[in-house]
């Protein structure tokens, strides 16, 4: 989070002739050109002078760059595979070629594009869902996970991918 600048010791303070500050609207604050609130102080010497804009209406949407979805490990999935736990679907997000050439054991695929409230009507809503891709640049698992939880299903998303499923040694099917 961004903080106030902070004058050092040594920086000279600014001021201004003009003993009071000066509070200015954004342009973009208001439809007319309004004028600036000087606020005087009580003694007429010099003071340091600050100006103040009040905040503009927001211009832009501001993006998440990061996950909201959980991630799994690789050795809990596989402990979850091996005891049969319910409610456990694990989900390939890559295309379909690379899924029939190796995937995680019993993984369903369900690449980004085909994903959408009618391809997904057959699934369960109390599963638990757990979606990987290649490795961890691979963004296919993210807007994979990010979709199915806008449909309302339980999500996390594979840490590292097949990648990592592969370097921890764990069985693929082909």
């Amino acid at each position: 989070m961004p903080t106030a600048p902070v004058t050092r010791a040594d920086e000279p303070e600014t001021t201004a002739e003009t003993p009071y500050l000066e509070l200015l609207p954004s342009p973009a604050a208001q439809e007319e050109p309004a004028e600036a609130v000087r606020i005087s102080p009580s003694s007429p010497s010099e003071v340091p002078v600050a100006i103040v804009m009040t905040p503009a209406q927001p211009t832009a949407r501001i993006h998440w760059i990061g996950s909201f979805v959980d991630l799994r490990h690789p050795s809990d999935l596989y402990e979850d595979i091996v005891a049969g736990t319910p409610n456990l679907v694990v989900v390939d997000a890559r295309y379909a070629e690379a899924y029939a050439r190796e995937h995680l054991p019993g993984a369903i695929n369900m690449p980004a594009r085909e994903l959408d409230a009618k391809t997904t009507a057959h699934l369960s809503r109390e599963a638990l869902y757990v979606v990987y891709c290649w490795d961890a640049s691979c963004r296919a698992s993210t807007k994979v996970a990010h979709r199915l939880e806008a449909l309302g299903f339980k999500v996390k998303e594979l840490h590292g991918g097949l990648e990592t499923w592969r370097k921890q040694g764990y069985p693929t099917e082909r």
